[in-house]
């Protein structure tokens, strides 16, 4: 499937769920509410292959913004820091080279991984701090696909990045988006994130809502 932006993956799994009348179904890779792009879904007992199709590598295609960090670490959330650091492409080559292989990233407050027993968003939410933990994933790939450079409308210089990754399952798009700034001493949030291919799974193969159809569902 397509997962349109604005919806949550569970959410849109369900509309899915409902339209074909399938009993038992699942996701493969919890997409953001704000992301887009690939979602696959498991049906009756292809559900008891989840872990095992879980493994495959994620690529995405992702505008990183400098200049500015949101609590969500995405477009959706609020503003909590600007900096007036834009890198140069040089830099930014280099320090995206830097993060190819294995990598420590720090899981967003904003996910919903559990802290304690409860979701780490439901505690953000509700104005709790606490320290996010980490986690150690690999970079495949990472390359800069385009760049611009414009004034925002609120004077902060905000540089737009397109970037394509391709990662270990259980990579935070928006993570690597705030380790690279980190890297080039400035702020960044992905304020686009895109899907593109799960394992052998493409975007370009993938359903809207209203395109499927019982017949889209295949073996593997």
């Amino acid at each position: 499937m397509n997962k349109p932006p604005g919806i949550p993956s569970f959410k849109f799994m369900q509309k899915v769920q409902r339209k074909l009348g399938i009993p038992k179904i699942g996701f493969l890779g919890t997409l953001d509410p704000a992301a887009s792009g690939v979602l696959v879904l498991l049906c009756g007992n292809y559900t008891k292959r989840a872990d095992e199709l879980h493994q495959s590598t994620k690529v995405y295609q992702s505008q990183f913004t400098f200049g500015i960090e949101t609590d969500t670490l995405d477009a959706e959330g609020q503003v909590i820091a600007k900096s007036d650091v834009i890198p140069s492409l040089r830099d930014v080559v280099e320090a995206i080279q830097s993060l190819i292989g294995n990598i420590e990233i720090e899981i967003p407050k904003f996910s919903a991984v559990h802290i304690n027993g409860k979701r780490a968003y439901d505690l953000a939410r509700s104005g709790v701090d606490f320290t996010p933990p980490t986690k150690t994933v690999k970079i495949h790939r990472f390359e800069l696909l385009s760049h611009c450079e414009e004034q925002s409308d609120e004077a902060i210089p905000n540089g737009h990045w397109w970037f394509e990754i391709e990662a270990q399952t259980g990579t935070y798009i928006r993570s690597l988006a705030k380790l690279l700034a980190q890297k080039l001493n400035t702020l960044a949030i992905a304020s686009t994130i895109i899907r593109t291919r799960v394992g052998n799974f493409k975007i370009e193969d993938a359903k809207s809502l209203e395109e499927v159809t019982i017949s889209d569902i295949i073996q593997i």
